[in-house]
């Protein structure tokens, strides 16, 4: 599930800092009421906390989950939530609990996506909202071909991306946009909103000239 711990201090400060990716956070949150006085958060793949402190100043409580050690030091100095490590593929939570359950370019470093969007839902209470943005597999399979040598769509394997102008490697599972819209988890869901977008240069331009989806937004509200 990445590498993140090793770079988890120069990822934080340039993601924060990335005007494209601020407003890729930006329009992610107005997804979700303004007014957060009273709601329950989990925040699934929570890095270094920027997305709970979000949350945390619109009124939520918050919660938050990360593989990363390091990530996980880092979100809990702000003091604003309940944060721990864990695996978004095993959320160590009861069922129907969370009013709201985010997840912020994250999933996609899952090497099961289907069980940890299972997971995400049976978390959320009922009615209640998941909101994803993660990597879009269109871009997944382009860095594959480029970095990997990697032409099949449909193969398993481990993606290289330089990110941040390129002074970040990650190295994250290959993925389907199948795996994302199983069939079998939309059956306990209502899709809201499905949206494919670009948020270059935070993403490296593949080909040059080529323009194509980098990230997707899915919005499901539990039956």
């Amino acid at each position: 599930m990445g590498n993140y711990d090793s770079f988890a201090e120069e990822y934080a400060k340039g993601t924060a800092e990335e005007e494209a990716e601020i407003e890729s956070r930006r329009y992610y949150h107005s997804l979700l009421p303004a007014n957060l006085q009273g709601t329950s958060i989990l925040d699934v793949g929570c890095g270094s906390g920027q997305d709970a402190v979000y949350y945390a100043g619109q009124g939520a409580q918050v919660f938050g989950i990360d593989v990363s050690k390091k990530e996980i030091e880092m979100a809990r100095r702000f003091g604003i939530g309940e944060f721990r490590v864990g695996d978004m593929k095993e959320l160590p939570y009861p069922s129907d609990n969370f009013d709201i359950v985010s997840s912020f370019y994250a999933l996609q470093a899952s090497d099961n996506v289907p069980l940890a969007l299972e997971e995400m839902i049976r978390v959320a209470k009922p009615k209640g909202t998941i909101l994803v943005l993660a990597k879009h597999p269109t871009r997944n399979l382009l860095e594959g071909w480029k970095n990997n040598g990697a032409m099949d769509y449909y193969r398993s394997g481990m993606v290289t991306s330089h990110i941040l102008s390129g002074t970040i490697t990650l190295s994250e599972p290959r993925h389907t946009l199948m795996e994302y819209l199983n069939p079998e988890l939309l059956k306990k869901t209502e899709l809201q909103l499905f949206e494919e977008l670009s948020d270059f240069p935070a993403s490296e331009q593949i080909i040059d000239g080529l323009h194509y989806p980098t990230l997707f937004i899915m919005k499901l509200r539990k039956k």
